[in-house]
């Protein structure tokens, strides 16, 4: 990547996934990826491999692949890898009938396309508020609306980054409305326990900050509740929310304000759709979130999520592309425009066109599976 990123849990200047490609009967090939995270899913690479090879291969080969859910086994969710070979099938059907992804799932689904999207968010990671100041600064040349800062680490640290975001955003953060309303959001990557993140709150209202994403880690659900109560900063989830039966019971358990929905994270395109729709008939807020180092395929799945979903996703991030990435494996280039503005995708399939040689520059291994 062209910078390093970093925040409570991990710091990276490099991305690892996996790619599928899918080859049909008819030759049409179609392209997925999947970025796995430990400390997120659990999975690791190998394990996505494994899984794919064991189970997900033959569910492709099934009549309705997409009816069914990623595979959940001691404590890992394999949701990136599946979401690697949902994204392969989705971009082959359609491809081979020359259709769009965002179509098809939309009459599946039983939504509605609409191609004006959500202007993407700027995300500022955690270090000096030298470098703070300097991102933000960038960012604000690009006309972004939404920011979303990494906390959690080093209090003082926090308190000044959040300081200088204030200070360049200015009235823009206690705007309500209008095209000079700014908004800041911040992502603790659950670094704090029930007490630290209570203090916390205060802190964060003083700075403007109208959500707080996992502030406690993944595995301290219980604790939720409690801290909603306590404080008056809304809750977003990211790690803690995982499969669609964990989002029911964190919605009836009063644990949760507003989703943070990943496209390779909660298990492809499907799954996300799903999220999103408990999440309107819940009555919470949901926003489409990124994982670091998508390449254009994944960039695409957003999009797509983007067109079927509407007007009622709060925020959204990706479409970083060639700000983030040295090379991507997709012909087109899809970082945001101007003001974070984003388009649809227009081509059949996932609307991408993956360019072989560039992933045979950055692919460390290659597996190939034949079915008769």
């Amino acid at each position: 990547m062209r910078i390093r990123f970093e925040h409570a849990r991990a710091g990276r200047d490099t991305s690892t996934g996996i790619l599928v490609r899918l080859m049909l009967d008819d030759g049409t090939a179609g392209w997925g990826e999947g970025i796995p995270r430990d400390y997120v899913t659990g999975e690791t690479l190998a394990g996505a491999v494994r899984v794919i090879q064991s189970e997900y291969a033959d569910r492709l080969a099934d009549d309705a692949p997409l009816a069914t859910t990623p595979v959940e086994s001691d404590g890992v969710v394999h949701n990136a890898a599946w979401c690697a070979c949902e994204l392969a099938y989705l971009d082959a059907v359609g491809k081979s009938q020359r259709r769009r992804v965002a179509d098809m799932l939309a009459g599946q689904l039983g939504l509605k396309p609409r191609r004006l999207l959500r202007r993407v968010s700027g995300v500022l990671s955690a270090g000096p508020v030298e470098k703070t100041r300097r991102n933000l600064r960038v960012m604000r040349l690009l006309a972004l609306r939404d920011y979303k800062l990494k906390v959690g680490a080093d209090a003082g640290q926090d308190e000044a980054n959040l300081s200088e975001v204030n200070r360049q955003l200015g009235r823009g953060l206690k705007r309500r409305r209008g095209p000079t309303r700014r908004t800041l959001r911040v992502d603790a990557n659950g670094a704090w326990n029930l007490q630290e993140a209570v203090r916390h709150a205060e802190m964060l209202s003083r700075f403007n900050v109208i959500t707080v994403e996992q502030p406690l880690a993944k595995g301290q659900e219980a604790a939720l509740a409690e801290l909603r109560r306590r404080t008056p900063v809304p809750i977003m989830l990211d790690e803690s929310l995982l499969t669609l039966a964990g989002a029911e019971r964190l919605v009836r358990g009063g644990q949760v304000d507003l989703f943070n929905i990943r496209v390779s994270k909660n298990g492809g395109l499907v799954q996300s759709l799903r999220l999103a729709g408990l999440a309107h008939r819940s009555g919470l807020d949901f926003q489409l979130g990124c994982m670091v180092g998508e390449t254009g395929i994944l960039t695409a799945a957003g999009r797509i999520f983007l067109e079927l979903v509407g007007r009622r996703v709060r925020f959204s991030e990706g479409s970083y592309g060639r700000f983030l990435l040295r090379s991507d494996v997709t012909r087109e280039r899809l970082s945001f425009g101007y003001g974070g503005f984003v388009r649809a995708m227009t081509g059949p399939g996932l609307g991408v066109h993956v360019q072989m040689r560039k992933v045979r520059s950055v692919a460390r291994r290659a597996l190939r599976l034949e079915y008769s």
